[in-house]
């Protein structure tokens, strides 16, 4: 009888430290999304800021996307056990602190093109600590992190616009910026073939109604720049694919 005690307790104690696991690893994984998202964010704010000095607001965004990419920072820290995961978080740590004195100095085209590159640090390395945090989605899940992936690569896709209107790296920005633009249509098929109910097909349609006018601004920006019309576009649609994912957080 003891051993047969012993046994529950060991597979027990070996549920509960899996299911804490599994919790952790999705506190990453949703951290990892996170800093992927700002560092898009943070980058295109800057080129913004530098394009437009006079928008002192553009100043306090910039402080609040800076802190809110140190708290998921820590919360990886705080939640992981991997030491490959800790070395990377070191490196973003530094990072982190390097755009952080850059911010506190008058914008230039070096300083932006080097925004620019931290800012692809930092998806490779949110990239390596997602690979290595894995966990199995439900369906709700998978769409909701499909609509979190949209909302990176509209501030992606608008990160590459600012920098090319502002003729940096331009023909690296083009490219960058259309792979982007067939990411988004793909996870648009993805989200147009979802079987939503009635009630939040509005959403949905009006997700695609945004994109289109986006997509507008996008092709004439070869011919006149447009930053502020696609940044308050932007805005409606990402306010829209946010309601969506509450639906998927709602039902998970």
């Amino acid at each position: 009888m003891k051993q047969i005690l012993f046994i529950i307790f060991i597979v027990l104690g070996v549920v509960s430290n899996s299911e804490a696991s599994t919790r952790s690893d999705v506190k990453i994984i949703e951290a990892s999304e996170n800093i992927r998202y700002l560092s898009q964010k943070i980058a295109k704010e800057y080129l913004y800021l530098y394009y437009n000095p006079k928008k002192i607001n553009l100043k306090d965004k910039l402080k609040r996307s800076m802190r809110e990419l140190k708290e998921n920072i820590q919360t990886i820290a705080i939640n992981t056990q991997n030491d490959e995961s800790k070395n990377i978080l070191n490196f973003l740590t530094y990072t982190n602190e390097e755009i952080q004195l850059l911010l506190n100095e008058k914008a230039s085209d070096d300083k932006s093109i080097l925004v620019l590159d931290y800012s692809e640090t930092f998806v490779e390395a949110a990239n390596s600590i997602q690979d290595l945090h894995q966990y199995e989605f439900s369906n709700e899940e998978r769409m909701l992190m499909s609509l979190k992936e949209l909302e990176y690569l509209l501030e992606r896709v608008t990160k590459y616009y600012m920098a090319s209107i502002m003729n940096l790296n331009k023909m690296s920005n083009a490219k960058h910026m259309q792979s982007a633009i067939l990411k988004i249509e793909v996870i648009l098929t993805i989200m147009r073939n979802y079987p939503y109910p009635k009630k939040v097909k509005k959403e949905q349609k009006q997700i695609v109604k945004y994109w289109k006018t986006n997509k507008n601004f996008l092709n004439i920006s070869t011919n006149i720049s447009v930053p502020n019309l696609l940044l308050i576009s932007t805005k409606n649609l990402k306010n829209t694919i946010q309601r969506l994912e509450l639906y998927h957080k709602q039902n998970q």
